[in-house]
């Protein structure tokens, strides 16, 4: 008799879009591919529920997922959380952020621990050392998957965590749809009105200071004088929109900075990119939007933040400068701009990287290795 395929809840307290979501909405859509059972739990109006319906599996939009002190929003959630474990029975749920993971594991206790809990950790905020989170992470949660392995070494020599159940898994990007196309590259540069001799500097990142765009905006007016043909596109949102703008128009780069907001098709907005730039100062584990870039063979700059440094090796797909620096920025965009046959080389060299660590297919594929692992150690500590 063949087994019931795993029926895991995926859950996520975010609205809009984002990394998280991407992830929640990636990893959904590949596991139903696999033949897993799937359900998406998140909060009403959530993009979440539109990638539910297009991984073709149900989402659970009764979550509230608010932080702080809202007994109505945790009592909400608590209720969902254990009539899905008594009616529904998944057999992991894989939390996203701290509402859903207090409001599962706190659920699942109250139930006897029935079910396994894992969680994925996406950034690199600090985890206070205190007794509830010792409890939460320690003696609540089966098992933690870490989105880079810089993280994934400080959690496990943090009290908080047991190193032995955690593991390093990057995410992964859709390789096919990512694909270079020259067609869509001169349809996309039309689109934003560049043409051939300009020289596209591309970053796509929620507009908010962690990202790092004031020291690429202070990098190109370094070079502007030299490099006429420079031109910079952003997508993204965010709440320093207009003081980055302002500060374009300070630095007198105002004309050859575009904000494009936020865009759906990616795949084909990123191909008028001629380098791509992940300046980040905070936050960054496994950037989705720099393993795009690279998908679609472009040479790329990072800074050396959190996890940027396990995407690229220096020279090869691409440059590594410290975080918050210009000048080492502004360097390696100089020499990026004159040896177009480096950055050629360097894009082959990061689409080769891509679809050797870090595609869909092997980021659920490890994934679902994770799964195993927390099943088997979620039943040994059940043990009497």
């Amino acid at each position: 008799m063949t087994p019931a395929p795993l029926h895991i809840l995926i859950t996520d307290p975010h609205l809009g879009g984002g990394g998280q979501v991407r992830y929640v909405s990636n990893l959904a859509a590949q596991l139903v591919q696999l033949g897993y059972k799937i359900t998406i739990g998140c909060r009403p109006g959530s993009i979440l529920v539109n990638s539910a319906a297009a991984a073709g599996c149900p989402a659970r939009d009764s979550f509230a997922f608010r932080g702080g002190l809202r007994p109505a929003a945790w009592r909400n959630d608590l209720q969902n959380f254990r009539r899905c474990i008594r009616i529904e029975k998944p057999d992991i749920i894989h939390v996203s952020s701290s509402q859903d993971h207090w409001a599962a594991a706190l659920a699942n206790q109250t139930l006897g621990a029935p079910v396994c809990i894992l969680r994925t950790r996406h950034n690199t905020y600090a985890v206070a050392n205190n007794l509830p989170n010792r409890v939460l992470n320690r003696r609540w949660t089966d098992y933690q998957i870490v989105v880079c392995d810089t993280v994934r070494r400080d959690l496990a020599r943090h009290p908080a965590f047991d190193p032995t159940r955690l593991c390093t898994i990057h995410n992964g990007v859709d390789a096919t749809l990512f694909t270079p196309s020259a067609e869509i590259r001169a349809q996309a540069r039309a689109e934003f009105g560049y043409d051939p001799a300009h020289l596209v500097l591309g970053i796509a990142a929620r507009l908010v200071d962690a990202k790092g765009h004031a020291f690429l905006f202070r990098a190109a007016a370094l070079l502007k004088d030299k490099l006429p043909q420079l031109r910079i596109l952003c997508f993204g949102q965010g709440a320093k929109e207009r003081p980055l703008r302002q500060l374009a128009a300070d630095l007198g780069i105002a004309g050859i900075v575009q904000f494009a907001g936020f865009r759906n098709d990616m795949h084909r907005c990123t191909q008028a990119f001629d380098i791509g730039v992940q300046p980040s100062i905070d936050c960054d584990t496994s950037s989705f939007s720099l393993k795009e870039q690279m998908a679609l063979e472009m040479p790329v700059i990072a800074s050396d933040y959190g996890g940027l440094v396990e995407l690229i090796d220096d020279g090869v797909e691409g440059f590594i400068v410290p975080a918050g620096s210009v000048e080492p920025l502004a360097a390696a965009i100089a020499s990026l701009a004159a040896d177009p046959a480096r950055r050629a080389a360097m894009g082959k060299a990061g689409r080769a990287r891509v679809i050797r660590d870090f595609t869909v297919e092997i980021f659920a594929q490890r994934t679902v290795d994770a799964y195993c692992r927390a099943l088997a150690i979620a039943r040994d500590r059940r043990r009497p």
